[in-house]
């Protein structure tokens, strides 16, 4: 059920429950009306047939004055006067006046009493001889009169209750209606449109609702923006290091490959000619070469899946990576502060990766003549500086375009943040991160929230 139709339901009810109250008061109104005023009538109509046959020295016809006694009662809208003679035969009848607007049978039959209230009245003995007369109360006109009073009541409490059900019911759907735009804006954020915003709702109330729904909004934009240009970037590095993976093997393993197919070319010819003397160099040689090409795979291994050489801790990995790049940018100076503390395996990937990362992007981007690693544990917290002499960053290409997005990714996936910028006083660029020791990933954030929630 919904909630307008759960209010509407639970207002109707109220007024049902209130209708029926009112009802009952009203009923209970009607009996204790019609009770009052029948005896009020039998005592009325009591006292004025008792002075009329009082005087009994003006009774020359006591059946006449009887009769005339009845008569006095004709039109009367609550007693009935009927006159007896000695044998209990009715000699005379007051006529009552019909109501205008009679009451239904079941409502009379609902307000009145079963037995009539009847009375006979105390005769004087002169009037012995000729019988009886009695007063009967009749509620018709009464009841009539109550029944047109509780229409009435009925009618306006009908009214007013069928206007107070539809102001609520319009009230209600009124005060649901931004409610609804709020669902219609979380259902086009469920079908992907990050691009959803509430407008400014008519409830004061709401506004925190409608704020913190935009602000999700925006975030969820912001971080599927992010995710995209991060794929993209992903790609972009992935790209560049097939690239550089395929220069290393041509230009580092290719040649090495041709002097080993030289070289055995070459031991094949010396012993079809007799030349078996000359095998041994050739020999030498293909061994050199391919100790040459094992330790260069054996280096690109190491950078692609440092998790064997983290083995050795985090420092001894550091150290091969500066060794890798003296290797190959011998004119290139390094400063290494690495500390010497175990910090734990998947920390020490997240640490190598964004020196790794740093480096790689200051030796392409920056041409630096010297970089500097600076790595300490500060109070549960690991310190992270590369700091290179390069052409840092230019306006129109900041840190993002460089290909770090992964590495702030990494980053913040265990609670840690980056800064890179360029060095205020000389060129280069620095790249700043601290990593929380014992912090949750972000998988294990992500868990710990739903099961709270």
């Amino acid at each position: 059920m919904s909630i307008q139709s759960r209010l509407v339901a639970s207002l109707t009810i109220v007024l049902i429950v209130s209708l029926a109250f009112g009802s009952a008061l009203t009923y209970e109104h009607v009996l204790d009306k019609v009770r009052t005023e029948m005896q009020a009538a039998m005592s009325v109509g009591l006292h004025t047939a008792g002075n009329a046959v009082d005087d009994r020295e003006e009774a020359i016809d006591p059946a006449k004055r009887l009769r005339l006694v009845v008569d006095d009662f004709n039109g009367d809208r609550h007693l009935r006067a009927t006159l007896f003679g000695p044998h209990g035969e009715v000699l005379a009848r007051s006529q009552l006046l019909a109501p205008d607007d009679p009451a239904p049978s079941w409502f009379y039959r609902l307000v009145t009493a079963a037995e009539p209230l009847r009375t006979q009245l105390d005769l004087p003995f002169a009037f012995h001889s000729i019988g009886g007369m009695t007063l009967e109360a009749d509620p018709h006109n009464e009841v009539a009169e109550a029944w047109s009073d509780f229409r009435l009541t009925l009618i306006i409490m009908a009214v007013f209750f069928t206007l107070v059900l539809a102001l609520a019911f319009w009230t209600i759907r009124t005060a649901l209606s931004p409610l609804r735009d709020v669902c219609d804006a979380f259902s086009g954020i469920g079908g992907g449109d990050y691009a959803t915003r509430v407008a400014p709702l008519a409830y004061r109330e709401l506004e925190p609702l409608r704020y913190g729904f935009n602000i999700m909004a925006a975030r969820l934009e912001g971080m599927t923006t992010q995710n995209r240009a991060l794929h993209e970037q992903i790609v972009n590095v992935q790209e560049e290091e097939r690239a550089e993976l395929a220069r290393d093997l041509h230009d580092e393993v290719a040649p090495f490959l041709f002097s080993v197919g030289a070289d055995a070319a070459m031991i094949r010819q010396f012993l079809q000619t007799g030349m078996g003397d000359q095998v041994g160099p050739r020999a030498d040689a293909i061994s050199d070469a391919v100790r040459h090409m094992q330790r260069h795979l054996r280096d690109v291994l190491r950078r692609l899946a440092p998790g064997a050489l983290l083995d050795l801790g985090l420092a001894g990995a550091i150290d091969n990576l500066i060794g890798f790049w003296k290797a190959r940018r011998p004119e290139l100076s390094f400063g290494v502060d690495v500390t010497e503390e175990r910090i734990g395996l998947p920390l020490d990937a997240v640490v190598f990766r964004v020196v790794q990362e740093s480096l790689s992007n200051a030796i392409r981007h920056g041409q630096p003549a010297r970089i500097d690693v600076r790595i300490k544990i500060l109070e549960q917290r690991i310190r992270i500086v590369v700091e290179d002499d390069g052409s840092g960053f230019s306006k129109d290409r900041g840190p993002n375009g460089f290909g770090l997005a992964g590495m702030q990714e990494r980053v913040r996936s265990v609670g840690g943040v980056v800064t890179i910028r360029n060095r205020a006083s000389r060129q280069g660029v620095i790249v700043e991160a601290d990593i929380p020791i014992g912090g949750k990933s972000s998988l294990e954030r992500s868990e710990a929230s739903s099961i709270s929630a």
